[in-house]
């Protein structure tokens, strides 16, 4: 847009108020993970090897610092990153840098404390330091940096590197406020938010500790890597790996049933969420994890298809940032329609081939092929035609006819209308236009009512003299439970 004929109107500054912008920059929606996330970034586009986060536990004067032997800034430098909007998102940006808007480092940190302290030493230079304390700022109501520093402490780390940066936080009230020293609970709840937030980190940037760019420490704890794809597990099958345009990288794998693997890599891989939650896309930005297992609203997370999981990695391009539509916090991406399109289509063929792993290990399990599985339905002639008929001595309809009916012929004449209703010409035609559209019994709907009938099951078997063993072979062969045989695992002991 050309803006020549608009200087010759008269105008006047409108410079943001101090205090009402910095605390909306406050209310961005960071939490203590996606915070702490925002600033290793910029550690790794300082080329920091390691990032270490310490924490003194002081009650609502604890202190956490963000510290990494990256190569540090001049004093120009610190400033300018101190600036909120220090840089332009409609610049070009290294590869390897992982900001965008020039506001990662201030809004992170407000999200957080009311005094962040940024100290710095570039190689062969002094140390440096400024501070923003949000109190000061709102009592002046002018955007003033302090050349401040409380505690020479706080930077001994980085006094001991050659180059790097310390972010320190202090009165962190979103976190601590109002916590005593001496509060056990309040200490719990504190390193409850630390524990989640070593987790996030594991994840998020699992490329860079995996290819060890990066080591990040929390009080001297080093963080291993979390890999969603298993792929140290011969088991894990990889499906393909695609280049969709402008270098978009999508690879997709079929993770391993959970026996072929430990309880230990299974408690792992379920992770943060459980298993059926960490199904779906992983959208990467530059090797930097941005979403972590969801289906982009192409589809609900199910339990058959809870074994896929699909890389999606996107460079950090102008372009690109602008069309995905990234959000400050680097936590959400829009994907564009063509893209959207494709990666539909890919995840279609590999929930296919995880939902025929899932089943075809399914069925293996079943250690008495010489006893037929137990349909819910059954097959029968009548006049020479075909039809269908609720199976009698299916266990649960067989427990539900003795427990529960006091008038057995009116529920025949119940299932009677079932069974001559049941609309045998438009499942044919359904089914045979759209066979990958078929569901397995449950499939994309909660599981817990199945899980109460298993249960229900096993206790009547128990209860009519099977053994344990027995009682689980029987779930195992009876429709619809042999599609679910991981729920017959924990069944031993349950009353």
């Amino acid at each position: 847009m050309n803006t020549e004929n608009l200087k010759q109107y008269e105008c006047e500054e409108a410079t943001p108020q101090a205090e009402s912008m910095i605390e909306s920059f406050r209310s961005i929606g960071y939490s203590l993970q996606t915070a702490i996330a925002d600033i290793i970034d910029n550690s790794i586009a300082a080329k920091a090897n390691n990032v270490w986060i310490d924490f003194n536990w002081e009650g609502e004067n604890t202190t956490l610092i963000i510290t990494d032997d990256g190569y540090g800034m001049e004093e120009v430098d610190l400033i300018n990153a101190m600036r909120p909007g220090s840089k332009n998102p409609l610049n070009n940006r290294n590869p390897d840098d992982l900001g965008r808007f020039g506001l990662g480092l201030k809004t992170a940190s407000f999200s957080q404390c009311r005094i962040l302290t940024v100290a710095t030493k570039y190689s062969g230079k002094e140390l440096i330091y400024r501070t923003w304390n949000l109190d000061y700022v709102g009592e002046i109501g002018k955007w003033k940096l302090l050349r401040y520093l409380d505690n020479e402490s706080h930077i001994k780390r980085l006094k001991e590197n050659n180059s790097g940066t310390s972010i320190v936080w202090q009165d962190m009230d979103r976190l601590v406020k109002g916590n005593t020293k001496e509060s056990e609970k309040n200490l719990e709840v504190f390193l409850d938010q630390i524990k989640y937030m070593e987790k996030h980190l594991q994840m998020v940037f699992h490329i860079f500790l995996q290819t060890r760019k990066l080591n990040i420490w929390i009080n001297d704890n080093k963080l291993t890597p979390w890999d969603p794809y298993m792929q140290g597990n011969k088991s894990t099958k990889f499906i393909a790996e695609y280049k969709l345009r402008d270098d978009v990288n999508v690879k997709s794998y079929v993770l391993p049933y959970h026996s072929e693997m430990s309880k230990e890599a299974f408690d792992n891989a379920s992770w943060i969420k459980g298993w059926n939650a960490h199904q779906g896309f992983y959208v990467y930005r530059n090797n930097r994890m941005i979403i972590s297992g969801e289906w982009l609203g192409m589809y609900k997370q199910e339990e058959h298809s809870k074994l896929a999981r699909i890389m999606v990695n996107v460079p950090n391009t102008v372009q690109l940032d602008s069309e995905w539509q990234l959000d400050i916090k680097k936590s959400t991406v829009q994907i564009p329609r063509d893209i959207r399109i494709e990666l539909k289509r890919i995840a279609d063929d590999t929930r296919k081939e995880a939902v025929q792993i899932y089943r075809q290990i399914g069925k293996a399990r079943k250690e008495k092929p010489s006893k037929e599985d137990i349909p819910v339905w059954v097959q029968h002639k009548w006049n020479g035609k075909r039809c269908y008929q609720i199976n009698h001595e299916h266990p649960i309809i067989k427990n539900f006819i003795d427990t529960y009916c006091d008038n057995k012929s009116k529920l025949s004449r119940f299932f009677r209308l079932l069974e001559e209703t049941l609309p045998l010409a438009m499942i044919i035609i359904n089914e045979s236009e759209k066979q990958e559209n078929q569901n397995a019994p449950f499939e994309g709907k909660s599981i817990s009512d199945l899980i109460t009938l298993i249960i229900e099951l096993y206790q009547t078997l128990i209860g009519n003299g099977f053994t344990q063993d027995d009682a689980i072979d029987e779930i195992l062969r009876t429709e619809p439970f042999n599609y679910y045989p991981e729920l017959t695992e924990n069944l031993k002991g349950t009353n």
